[in-house]
């Protein structure tokens, strides 16, 4: 999240190389005969082609879909550009007009067909990362005995976070048959690289028992029920009435991948569009974290450390991390790292520091090495620590290094096994008993043997992952299924429930951070006869997630710049105060 882009009511339009739309030589399907064919595909085509009729019918148990599906030949890709800020197409050595590798196992449970390794995958491609998701198997007329499957992915920058979301389809048949297998990107979360991406690309399909098929299924019938109950925004106007549903989404349509507002335990959410039509696979829609991960990630896991060590906060980086072993962080806490208040900076203007790390070793390097290296060295102190705001993703780096630092102290000193702060405090204790998606169980990480969790940016997340969790922020206290998770007292501190305790101003007054948590200072457009604090969670692009002190959240992931949401928090205190 950039302070710059903190204005709740900004507007920033994309940059286009090539705005036009596929015109009229677009396929409006893809039939059998040009999956089992040879002929090109000259454009994208409408989302429906990647979804079953309803004139569907189911595939018949004979034809189940077990095994391995992989990808064949070059895996190239035709692409029409939106938005290259950085010029990444004019650099041949990140192939991004070719596909990584494919070769993944799925297993079929009903009319759904499963990956068996969920989130995304680590891969050789220069560029892109693979986000396999849940699919579906059916049967259509005019197919002949071949069934037919659709699969929704993401492509995941390597080493970053912007994610592009897409649609692939094939024919099978039971005795390992397959057809070519088109495919299309068609909608983004990613602020500096936007473009269609398609093609057609051979395929082979090795079918057989897969290793640990019924813990697949049993985990994902698992998620599905988990998730909350899905009405769309517009039924705001029926269940609350007078709710207007416009006043929670109002974004250009071409700007979002997903928003919507949760209450009482059901989530109203919008449409997935794409530029082809809705995605239909909502569900399932990977959504970068960017900047939420300095909340969700560096911040929750802190608060779940707090709660079994509440002297944590005071651990100094001088004494855990030795990469940053110089004066400039004597006196530096886990605290003063993760209020974004070490004392080191270059410059206070918005922007200046953060979008001068981005042209370094610590977003660029992919070793552990090189970014905590660069993170130590870039900033001069300039101020005590615990007095100035700064905002550096750097920080938050040192923070989540910091922390897996403790762990590890922690486990010699006990004779245990050292855990990982994602996957053993996280995960563990949070995300999983929560129920939330296997992709929240997996982070960008450094490409080393160390691993490094990046903290501060870096997940990825379904809607429902952002309905449940912040519901789950805003009414449990920190309490999961009976057990105290996050610490009561310093999650009161970040969700500006202790008046004593709300964080630096950051840029102004009715600013705060705490705890990588936002908070704004309003008084809802005069409904207020005294201005509330509203925390908040904010990302790269146009990423906002608004929790409310009513018990509802907000939530749009957008990428062309506006960060806005107090509409939404008006709307919602006219659904239910949140003030007197």
């Amino acid at each position: 999240m950039l302070l710059g882009a903190l204005l709740l009511m900004g507007c920033a339009a994309a940059e286009s190389m090539d705005s036009s739309a596929p015109g009229s030589e677009a396929r409006t399907g893809l039939p059998a005969d040009f999956l089992l064919g040879d002929a090109g595909l000259a454009a994208p085509v409408a989302t429906a082609a990647f979804a079953p009729s309803s004139s569907a019918s189911p595939a018949p148990d004979a034809a189940r879909f077990n095994g391995v599906l992989e990808l064949t030949g070059a895996l190239a890709g035709q692409i029409r550009v939106l938005t290259d800020r950085f010029d990444y197409l004019q650099d041949a050595t990140l192939q991004i007009d070719r596909l990584p590798p494919f070769r993944f196992a799925f297993v079929q449970d009903g009319d759904a067909l499963v990956p068996v390794r969920r989130g995304p995958q680590v891969s050789t491609h220069p560029h892109w990362e693979f986000i396999p998701e849940p699919g579906a198997v059916w049967s259509a007329a005019g197919d002949g005995d071949w069934s037919r499957a659709a699969l929704p992915f993401a492509l995941q920058e390597r080493n970053a976070n912007c994610t592009h979301n897409g649609l692939l389809t094939f024919l099978f048949r039971a005795d390992g048959s397959v057809s070519r297998v088109a495919w299309q990107v068609g909608s983004e979360t990613c602020q500096y690289l936007q473009l269609d991406f398609w093609g057609v690309a051979e395929a082979r399909y090795t079918p057989g028992d897969v290793d640990g098929e019924d813990r697949v299924i049993a985990d994902f019938r698992a998620e599905r029920a988990a998730r909350l109950p899905v009405r769309p925004l517009s039924a705001l106007a029926t269940d609350y009435p007078g709710a207007e549903p416009t006043d929670f989404d109002w974004f250009p349509p071409g700007e979002v991948s997903a928003v919507g507002y949760a209450i009482d335990g059901v989530h109203y959410r919008g449409g997935c569009e794409t530029r082809y039509g809705p995605y239909p696979f909502c569900d399932v829609l990977g959504l970068p974290s960017y900047s939420l991960a300095k909340s969700i990630f560096a911040g929750l896991a802190y608060l779940a450390l707090q709660r079994e060590a509440p002297d944590i906060g005071r651990a100094t980086v001088t004494s855990l991390v030795p990469e940053c072993g110089d004066e400039r962080w004597q006196g530096v806490t886990l605290e003063n790292l993760l209020d974004m208040a070490t004392g080191n900076y270059g410059s206070l203007a918005a922007d200046v520091d953060e979008f001068a790390s981005y042209e370094t070793d610590f977003m660029a390097g992919e070793t552990h090495a090189a970014k905590i290296g660069t993170a130590c060295t870039l900033f001069p102190r300039q101020a005590p620590p615990g007095t100035t705001f700064a905002y550096h993703t750097s920080d938050t780096y040192i923070a989540g290094t910091l922390m897996n630092a403790w762990l590890a102290q922690r486990a010699a000193a006990m004779g245990t096994e050292p855990r990982d702060i994602h996957a053993d405090v996280l995960v563990a204790e949070l995300f999983r008993p929560l129920g939330l998606s296997p992709v929240t169980h997996h982070s960008k990480r450094s490409y080393d043997a160390v691993a490094q969790p990046f903290a501060g940016y870096g997940l990825t997340l379904h809607a429902d992952d952002i309905a449940r969790l912040g519901l789950f922020l805003v009414q449990s206290g920190g309490v999961v299924n009976g057990l105290q998770v996050l610490d009561p007292g310093g999650l009161d501190a970040a969700l500006q429930r202790n008046p004593a305790d709300r964080g630096l101003p950051a840029g102004n007054d009715d600013l705060r951070y705490k705890t990588g948590f936002w908070a704004y200072r309003s008084d809802l457009g005069g409904a207020c006869r005294e201005p509330v604090w509203i925390p908040f969670m904010s990302g790269y692009g146009g990423i906002s997630v608004a929790l409310l002190p009513n018990q509802s959240l907000f939530y749009v992931f957008s990428d062309h710049g506006r960060f806005e949401w107090l509409r939404a928090a008006i709307a919602a205190h006219r659904i239910r105060p949140i003030c007197e």
